[in-house]
């Protein structure tokens, strides 16, 4: 690329050296102009003058050239200076460096080579586009034009590169256009990002889990009793505000203490992760459902009234009821218990609504299990309960 000389810019020594040479030549022709000037009779005093005249030209002349010569010197070798700092940086840059004219590689720094694994020679025969994984090509060429057209005032972006060996690494790319010996180029900075990435990635994974397991059983996967306590009462202040129904159905495995007897508890945590799987089936969107504690389960209903919320803890029981429990070589007879409750009419709190739902509860337990029951027994009551006084301190397993 040949230098453009700027307005004002010293002349190359070179240069210098031809001035100096044409004003040598006028010199001469000046003295041939002084000796024929004697044949015509020039007095001794008029070619005095005229020598005078011409030395304190050439003097002066002769400073000025010699005083260009030695900024055009400084100039050279801070430039030289400059360029082997700029090679040193760039050599040792923790970064890659290239510079893109004309869709072509003109420059890269040995840290660019190695990142995406050529060496210098073959790197120069390499397009810039095909260093980049071929799914982002359209989207990093949109960004590199836009900014050499002056869309874009800096570029910064985060894509997919492809190393010789056909590795894909992620490459972090910032760049900016700038004009040099008169034409648009693009000079950026690379960074291989691919383990921070991964890192980022571990952590964020991480973090997921811990929500995970901040907000669900670990044993059955459904949500806890503290995430229950965070939307419930969200819920009901919806339920409020638009005169919406919250039904609740509480569950409780029947005779569960005898099942981790008799098979263990390993078989007791199979009873519970089944169960867990079909309420989640025979749950909404918009439902939820959690493991309360114990052998307790909660169903959450929004926008469902209490007749509905009956028939839904019936199909749940009818279900379970129908659906033994593998393990091993046994197949284990599960039955459940539940109580529906509905807002307002059985609670105006979350509080005194599970109450009331598992105060049904106790009363299906009491009536003999494998049932569903509403509290209070009202006329809605899908299946009705007679309860005793004294079964009122029985207990729910």
């Amino acid at each position: 690329m040949p230098d453009q000389k700027l307005p004002g810019e010293h002349p190359d020594e070179s240069a210098l050296l031809d001035e100096i040479a044409r004003l040598n030549k006028i010199i001469r022709a000046l003295m041939d102009r002084a000796e024929r000037s004697t044949s015509v009779q020039v007095s001794d005093f008029g070619l005095f003058q005229v020598t005078v005249m011409l030395e304190e030209r050439v003097r002066k002349r002769t400073i000025a050239l010699e005083t260009a010569l030695r900024d055009n010197e400084r100039i050279t070798r801070a430039l030289r200076e400059s360029e082997i700092k700029f090679h040193g940086l760039a050599n040792q840059s923790l970064v890659g460096i290239l510079i893109i004219e004309d869709g072509k590689f003109i420059y890269t720094n040995p840290k660019f080579n190695k990142i995406f694994g050529y060496t210098a020679k073959e790197i120069r025969h390499v397009a810039p586009l095909d260093t980049i994984f071929e799914s982002d090509r359209p989207l990093v060429a949109e960004h590199m034009r836009k900014h050499l057209s002056g869309d874009k005032k800096r570029l910064g972006t985060v894509f997919r590169g492809l190393r010789k060996n056909g590795t894909v690494i992620n490459i972090e790319f910032h760049a900016s256009a700038m004009n040099m010996g008169g034409k648009r180029v693009l000079i950026s900075l690379v960074i291989d990002v691919t383990e921070r990435t991964r890192a980022e990635q571990e952590v964020n994974a991480l973090q997921e889990m811990l929500r995970e397991q901040s907000t669900h059983d670990a044993l059955t996967g459904l949500y806890n009793r503290h995430h229950l306590e965070e939307t419930l009462d969200r819920e009901l202040i919806a339920a409020q505000r638009h005169g919406h129904p919250i039904s609740i159905i509480m569950g409780d495995l029947d005779h569960f203490k005898t099942i981790n007897d008799s098979y263990g508890h390993l078989a007791g945590d199979a009873v519970l992760r089944t169960f867990g799987t079909l309420m989640k089936q025979h749950a909404r969107s918009s439902d939820i459902y959690c493991r309360y504690g114990g052998e307790e389960f909660l169903l959450v209903l929004p926008q469902m009234a209490k007749h509905n919320a009956i028939e839904r803890a019936e199909q749940l029981r009818k279900t379970i009821a129908a659906t033994p429990v593998d393990y091993g070589t046994t197949q284990i007879a599960v039955t459940v218990s539940f109580g529906v409750a509905t807002f307002p009419h059985d609670g105006g709190s979350g509080d005194a609504l599970i109450a009331a739902a598992d105060q049904a509860l106790y009363a299906a337990k009491a009536t003999g299990r494998n049932r569903v029951n509403a509290s209070p027994a009202t006329p809605d009551t899908a299946i009705p309960v007679q309860i005793r006084g004294a079964d009122w301190g029985y207990h729910k397993n």
